[in-house]
């Protein structure tokens, strides 16, 4: 019995310095790890940072574009909204005008003869009447 009680213990012994040692491997691997994992992300944070920034900056960006969008949208609704006022000021004042050129007697209307296009540019200043 005294020589199994000591091959227990011996046996006792050698698993307790084996769990030590190898609970020390793992520390230092943890440590290489961790080394190597701050090391490669720290990097990373890095980058993040700065696609943060870019995407900070192209926000930007496209918020000023929608804004001068929006305000060439406006000036092109009020420029629309102009013309269309003057094409019915023209509409208006061509009906004008035919009233007008209807309302003159026929006996006080003269007509203008229509030159050749190669005297057209001696005569543009004289119109020739009939």
């Amino acid at each position: 019995m005294a020589f199994s009680t000591i091959i227990a213990v011996l046996a006792f012994f050698i698993a307790m310095v084996a769990l030590w040692l190898s609970s020390e491997m793992v520390k230092k691997i943890e440590n290489q790890n961790e080394k190597f994992v701050r090391a490669h992300i720290s990097t990373i944070r890095e980058e993040l940072r700065e696609m943060d920034k870019m995407v900070h900056k192209a926000n930007r960006a496209v918020k000023s574009q929608e804004s001068t969008q929006s305000s060439l949208d406006s000036r092109l609704n009020d420029h629309t909204k102009s013309i269309e006022g003057l094409k019915d000021q023209i509409a208006r004042l061509s009906t004008h005008l035919e009233e007008l050129d209807g309302s003159i007697p026929q006996r006080y209307r003269t007509r203008v003869a229509k030159a050749n296009p190669k005297s057209a540019v001696k005569q543009a200043a004289k119109p020739s009447i009939q």
